[in-house]
């Protein structure tokens, strides 16, 4: 089995990174854009406030610098100590002050950037060992944006993932697709989008069409805008 990610390589680095920034760049203007009660209202993930899902976005930037640093080095270094650990220090950030964790946020992201710098010398580790799985090293930086955008779209403001770059939409539909293919998909599902894309789960007896955005809302939170074709039923995927 390839790992997740294997269509990366050291070459798309650079333009991984541009594109990283590009996304954070517009999650900090919506993150540090809301008050105090818009922080504590219900996002889209479930259960879960937008401090909540902002709380889960810090530790999950420094979850890819852990994988980042096992990459470089070869010390095997864990997304998160548990999943019990993680799920208590979202909540711990979510009670944060609003300043508070809005700086947090800011100081997260400013370290896995700065990790993910170091990636440009090579990597001692090509093969990871994700909450998901095997992941490639060069994948990092993909997989974070993915967590960007789908996190930014949790929020539940006017950004939507129609506003993600195009490229960053491509990565995050084919990592999720990666994430889920190992699940009971039943008959299956083929996905083709509008920009020419041909993703197929399980058996693939069911085709859903429609642009990179509508399908990748499809496949990791079940949101069925735009997409084209009668969805069946969908195991969810699992990030960060």
């Amino acid at each position: 089995m390839e790992p997740i990610g294997a269509f990366k390589r050291q070459a798309l680095l650079p333009g991984d990174l541009n594109r990283l920034d590009r996304e954070t760049g517009m999650l900090l203007a919506t993150v540090d854009s809301l008050a105090e009660d818009e922080l504590r209202g219900p996002s889209l993930c479930e259960g879960w406030s937008r401090a909540q899902v902002i709380g889960h976005l810090i530790g999950n930037a420094d979850a890819m610098a852990n994988l980042a640093h096992w990459a470089r080095t070869g010390e095997e270094t864990p997304m998160y100590a548990s999943k019990e650990a993680r799920n208590a220090a979202i909540d711990e950030r979510a009670a944060l002050p609003r300043q508070q964790l809005k700086e947090e946020l800011h100081a997260a992201s400013d370290r896995l950037r700065a990790a993910l710098d170091e990636l440009s010398g090579g990597v001692d580790t090509e093969v990871l060992q994700a909450t998901f799985g095997p992941l490639n090293a060069w994948a990092v930086p993909a997989l974070r944006i993915t967590e960007v955008i789908l996190h930014h779209h949790d929020l539940d403001t006017l950004w939507t993932l129609e506003e993600a770059d195009m490229d960053a939409q491509e990565d995050g539909l084919l990592l999720c697709v990666g994430m889920s293919s190992g699940k009971d998909w039943g008959s299956g599902v083929r996905l083709i989008t509008d920009e020419g894309e041909d993703l197929v789960l399980g058996a693939g007896e069911t085709t859903l069409r429609g642009g990179r955005d509508a399908l990748l809302a499809w496949l990791a939170r079940g949101q069925t805008d735009g997409v084209r074709g009668e969805p069946p039923a969908r195991p969810d995927p699992t990030l960060g």
